[in-house]
C-alpha cells in the first residue's frame, strides 16, 4: 500500500501531517522574520490588489517611491525593505537589507549586513540605462526622500547597500548620493563584502551584497 493511499485513508494522520506543515511554516518565519516572507510574496509586475496586504500596515509606509518597510527581532536583526512602483503603481523593483549586530557581555561582537532585491527596468522607466547607471538613480532616489523617520531609515539601510555593491566594481566611484549622505551611509554598512549583479534573459536586474555574518 502507497504512502499517499495510506494517509488518504487516516484522517488522523492527514491532520498530523497538515499540523506539522503549519509548525515547520511558523518555525521558519521566526527565524527569517516577516520581511523575508513579505520579500518573497511581492513579485515583478504586481498591481496593488496583488500587494495590498502584504507589508504590515504598523511598520509600513507608503511613500513617492512606492512602499517601504522597517523592523527588528529579538535576535538583533534589522530589516529593511523597499518596493519601488512604476508609474501605474505595478511593483518594478523590490529590495530587501538585513543588518544583524550583536554585542557579546564578555566583550566582542559581531556585525552583519546582505541586501538582495530584483529590479526591472523596463518597468521602472529607466530601460535605455545601463545597470550602474539604474542603481545610482535608485540610491540617489532613496537618499533625496524627505518624509517620516521609519521611511527615511527603511531607504538608508536599502541605499547604504547599493552603494556598497556599487564599490566593489573596479573605477566606480560616483554612486549617486551626495558627499554629505554617503558619509553617513558608509558608517551604517561595512564595506569589502561579496556583491553580485546579473541580468536574465527577461531584463531583469538580480542583485546581491553581503559583508560578515547575516544569521
Amino acid at each position: 500500500m502507497n504512502a499517499y493511499h495510506n494517509t488518504n485513508r487516516c484522517p488522523a494522520l492527514r491532520f498530523r501531517v497538515r499540523v506539522a506543515a503549519a509548525l515547520a511554516t511558523l518555525a521558519l518565519l521566526a527565524l527569517t522574520g516577516c520581511a523575508n516572507w513579505s520579500y518573497e510574496q511581492i513579485r515583478l509586475g504586481q498591481s496593488p490588489k496583488d500587494y495590498a496586504r502584504i507589508l504590515p500596515a504598523e511598520t509600513s509606509r507608503k511613500t513617492a517611491l512606492g512602499l517601504c518597510h522597517l523592523s527588528e527581532d529579538r535576535l538583533g536583526h534589522r530589516d529593511a525593505l523597499v518596493v519601488l512602483l512604476a508609474n501605474d503603481r505595478r511593483v518594478a523593483g523590490k529590495l530587501w537589507a538585513r543588518h544583524f549586530g550583536r554585542k557579546w557581555r564578555l566583550g566582542g561582537a559581531e556585525r552583519g549586513f546582505r541586501l538582495v532585491g530584483e529590479l526591472d527596468p523596463e518597468l521602472y522607466g529607466v530601460a535605455g540605462s545601463g545597470p550602474l547607471d539604474t542603481l545610482r538613480a535608485v540610491a540617489g532616489e532613496l537618499t533625496d526622500y524627505r518624509g517620516e523617520k521609519l521611511a527615511l531609515d527603511a531607504h538608508a539601510w536599502v541605499a547604504a547597500g547599493l552603494v556598497r555593491l556599487m564599490q566593489r566594481w573596479p573605477g566606480v566611484r560616483d554612486s549617486g548620493v551626495s558627499s554629505q549622505r554617503l558619509d553617513e551611509l558608509l558608517d551604517l554598512v561595512p564595506g569589502g563584502g561579496t556583491a553580485r549583479l546579473e541580468i536574465d534573459d527577461r531584463g531583469v536586474y538580480h542583485l546581491e551584497y553581503e559583508q560578515g555574518r547575516t544569521r
